[in-house]
């Protein structure tokens, strides 16, 4: 059970005639794994639209959407459905606008050339203090099987892994190469990363004998700052 809605649009808070909210974003799925949870914006609401997070059970649709300049417009065609999906947060010493881009076009091409085939998305950042080194938050679609592209990850993370997180939907791992100088995770520029496996297909919660989703060596020690 795919989300029902997606960022931008607005809906109405059931029950409610006139009290309507902006989808910020999907936030994850409810507690006990039956539906999905949604951040939205009251634009007019008490708290000068301070978001809020609500029960997609507890909305309705408009059909309308809002667009980047804040008018109303029809909902248009979702396209595609989200999918499973890989999150990546890259670490680099770069800060070399052009050089990011590079490396960015490297990695897209590892990925797909790793997974056997992949829709990747990458958007370079600048880290908010000096030196402003560049941050990769890249977007994995692998058109195989998304848990087998997680095990492929792992593996090629080799032993510079330094922990992991499973709550039963989210599996969440952290990594670096200060853990260990022979490990390299897609390219050399990257000495940090995040990697998140995140299941929109469905929202139910794996059982507690099937967590952790993968078997990961990682270290006894915290996980360190990989910035």
């Amino acid at each position: 059970m795919k989300p029902r809605f997606r960022t931008g649009e607005i809906v109405r808070v059931a029950g409610s005639a006139d009290v309507e909210a902006v989808v910020e974003e999907i936030a994850g799925p409810n507690e006990a794994g039956t539906g999905w949870l949604l951040t939205v914006r009251i634009p007019d609401g008490g708290d000068a639209g301070e978001p809020v997070v609500l029960d997609e059970a507890d909305v309705e649709a408009t059909g309308l959407a809002e667009n980047d300049v804040g008018e109303r417009v029809p909902v248009e065609d979702a396209g595609d459905e989200p999918s499973d999906r890989l999150e990546l947060r890259l670490f680099t010493d770069l800060t070399d606008g052009i050089e990011a881009a590079r490396v960015a076009e490297q990695i897209e091409q590892e990925l797909a050339d790793l997974l056997g085939g992949a829709t990747v998305t990458i958007e370079a950042e600048r880290h908010w203090s000096e030196p402003y080194n560049y941050e990769l938050a890249v977007t994995v679609a692998p058109h195989g099987d998304p848990v087998e592209a997680l095990e492929i990850l792992v593996e090629a993370g080799g032993t510079g892994w330094l922990a992991c997180s499973d709550d039963g939907w989210r599996f969440d791992l952290w990594w670096s190469a200060a853990h260990d100088p022979d490990a390299m995770l897609i390219v050399p520029e990257v000495h940090g990363a995040e990697l998140a496996f995140v299941p929109w297909s469905d929202p139910a919660r794996r059982p507690d004998d099937e967590r952790p989703l993968v078997v990961v060596a990682v270290a006894d020690d915290e996980p360190e700052d990989p910035v």
